[in-house]
């Protein structure tokens, strides 16, 4: 049935674009270029992580870029159509040198996108959960990791987000217009591997056949903005699998965002269940979690604060793989497109594990520039 939903949206979408007689216009599709370059440097202190026989205080030399190749072209009847390639600079982290590939079709009716892309509920939930909203420096989610080692066999992660380890596999999906502050995301995601063209009979071989949905409200109440939104997310499992609690992976995630002038405030909680164990959450990719945020927005200079806090019930024999992590960071705008970074970072990995070969705690440094293009 969610599948048939999809489906009916696709064909109703192409049928709009047809049926009013569109044709393009004066000119071609436009290419048009853009992304990022950050040039990082930091130092560490990594504490009783096992892989580096004891503590290791260590200086290093990071970056993050990307490049974005964007086409657009607007029809006669005034629907829009654009692409984006996100070209990464490097693949040693993400294993994947084009990161989001997609086409979308915009106009009265709402916006669908096609092709290599997160889900709905990944999309609208973020945008207003904890960290992920406020942040002014490098990424909670996304750069403690970096810096702080996860020990070998500690399975609460760092990179916290509502995807059931699809990332940005191929989908479809639909958001509508805005009524009142309200939007809704639709999304169905034919496989959770991504680059399976060709290939469908594989997709029985990971999660499948999932669908993803998502509400988002965005307003104001008298002076304060209010930005909220909740997502849900479910696949099939492997072909195979015998009906157990590893039936229909699934998960859910909520964020809560509020802004009073010059200060912005953010919560977010999220937990993915079912994915690799019998317990109720899985040992890698996905855990519960709890987001805060605070951000201070002074014009040029900007702060804020993040804390994350995420367990894992990674063995039934055990207790709980715990994750905490924090960032303070500051942010001077330079120029347009020119940003000073500076971030200070802390993380505790405390491991089910009898010892402490699944633990690592520390603290790190790191100052950059960023120039967005």
């Amino acid at each position: 049935m969610k599948k048939q939903l999809m489906t009916t949206t696709a064909l109703v979408a192409a049928g709009l674009i047809a049926s009013s007689g569109a044709a393009l216009g004066a000119s071609k599709p436009k290419l048009s270029l853009g992304g990022y370059f950050e040039a990082i440097v930091g130092a560490a202190d990594n504490k009783n992580e096992v892989n580096t026989g004891g503590q290791r205080v260590a200086v290093d030399v990071q970056q993050d870029s990307e490049v974005f190749f964007k086409g657009s072209v607007k029809l006669d009847n005034g629907i829009k159509i654009t692409t984006r390639v996100e070209l990464e600079a490097q693949t040693v982290n993400s294993g994947d040198q084009i990161d989001e590939a997609y086409m979308g079709i915009k106009g009265k009716f709402g916006e669908i996108r096609i092709g290599s892309e997160d889900n709905a509920a990944h999309l609208m939930v973020t945008g207003n959960s904890g960290s992920w909203a406020t942040n002014v420096g490098q990424n909670l989610n996304f750069d403690v990791g970096d810096w702080i080692e996860t020990p070998t066999g500690h399975a609460a992660g760092t990179v916290q987000r509502l995807d059931l380890g699809g990332n940005d596999s191929e989908k479809l999906t639909y958001f509508t217009p805005r009524f009142g502050g309200f939007q809704l995301g639709l999304t169905y995601m034919p496989s959770a591997v991504e680059g399976g063209n060709g290939d469908i009979a594989a997709t029985s071989d990971a999660n499948h056949t999932g669908f993803a949905g998502a509400v988002r409200y965005s307003g104001k109440f008298d002076a304060v903005g209010i930005g909220a939104s909740v997502g849900y997310a479910q696949y099939n499992p492997p072909g195979g699998a015998a009906p157990n609690r590893l039936s229909d992976p699934k998960g859910f995630a909520a964020g809560l965002k509020l802004t009073f002038g010059k200060i912005t405030i953010a919560g977010g909680h999220g937990r993915e269940m079912n994915l690799a164990s019998d317990n109720d959450n899985p040992t890698s990719g996905g855990d519960e979690y709890y987001d805060f945020g605070i951000k201070y927005d002074g014009g040029k200079n900007k702060f804020s604060l993040g804390y994350m806090i995420s367990e894992d019930d990674a063995s039934t024999a055990a207790g709980e793989d715990e994750t905490t992590i924090a960032m303070l960071s500051y942010r001077r705008d330079l120029g347009p497109g020119v940003q000073y970074r500076l971030n200070l970072m802390y993380g505790d990995f405390e491991g089910e594990a009898i010892g402490s070969a699944d633990d690592n705690d520390g603290y790190a440094i790191s100052t950059s520039v960023r120039l967005a293009f």
